[in-house]
């Protein structure tokens, strides 16, 4: 499994609005932040349809974090912008490997997956916020 710049840049983002960071536009979130513009605008249109962002357009508009930071778990901003955590397929698809139901392999990367789960459902942006 690898975090990709999408979930990386996402929690980059959340971190700094929940460190008590300027709230600011777009443009100069992604400049302060060194994340390409195309980027951060496909990101906050999705944490805000999740309910993680909320955006204001005009004159003292911008980006500011919809909820408290300690409500936000690091798994369920990775989920909203990869999509289920999968260690391997054959976890979920049990159909893709005619092995599975005795499969040992398949049992302890349920486990792995299950510790990395844990782990990011109760670590909050708060948790990792910069001087929070």
């Amino acid at each position: 499994m690898k975090i990709t710049k999408a979930s990386d840049y996402a929690i980059r983002l959340l971190t700094h609005l929940a460190a008590g960071k300027k709230e600011g536009t777009s443009e100069e979130l992604a400049r302060e932040l060194d994340i390409p513009f195309n980027h951060l605008a496909k990101l906050v249109q999705n944490l805000s349809r999740r309910g993680f962002l909320s955006t204001r357009r005009g004159k003292g508009g911008g980006l500011k974090l919809a909820v408290d930071p300690r409500e936000i778990n690091v798994g369920a901003v990775i989920e909203a912008i990869e999509g289920p955590i999968l260690i391997n397929e054959c976890i979920f698809k049990r159909e893709q490997c005619r092995f599975s139901r005795e499969c040992k392999v398949r049992k302890c990367l349920a486990r792995v997956r299950y510790k990395i789960q844990e782990i990011l459902s109760t670590t909050s942006i708060l948790d990792l916020a910069p001087c929070a």
